[in-house]
């Protein structure tokens, strides 16, 4: 006899597979993502460029100093998971909410 929960995991691969289009995150626009400066930027103006993060930690023990990270982060998937578009954004902040470390990854 097949479990229930099974069956419904089963139809939900199913339903994904035929939709052929699936988003994860929060779209941001990128074009300041080349502009940060590490102890130049604040918080308001990451906020300002990039709106608010999908994601704030705090950090501890950071061999920089950073004590909070914000990640931004999307993808996009057309036909099959085949990812079509994705971008990745991490700033960390120093105690003074300046700019003490970023990434930003971006592939097509």
């Amino acid at each position: 006899m097949i479990k229930r929960t099974t069956v419904i995991s089963v139809m939900l691969i199913v339903a994904v597979l035929f939709a052929g289009c699936a988003s994860s995150g929060k779209q941001f626009n990128a074009t300041h993502a080349n502009d940060i400066q590490n102890g130049v930027q604040d918080k308001a103006t990451i906020l300002e460029w990039f709106g608010q993060p999908v994601n704030k930690v705090a950090l501890a023990g950071n061999p920089l100093g950073c004590v909070e990270r914000w990640t931004y982060t999307y993808a996009h998937a057309v036909g099959y998971g085949t990812v079509t578009e994705a971008h990745s954004l991490v700033v960390d902040f120093d105690p003074n909410g300046k700019v003490c470390d970023h990434a930003y990854v971006k592939q097509k």
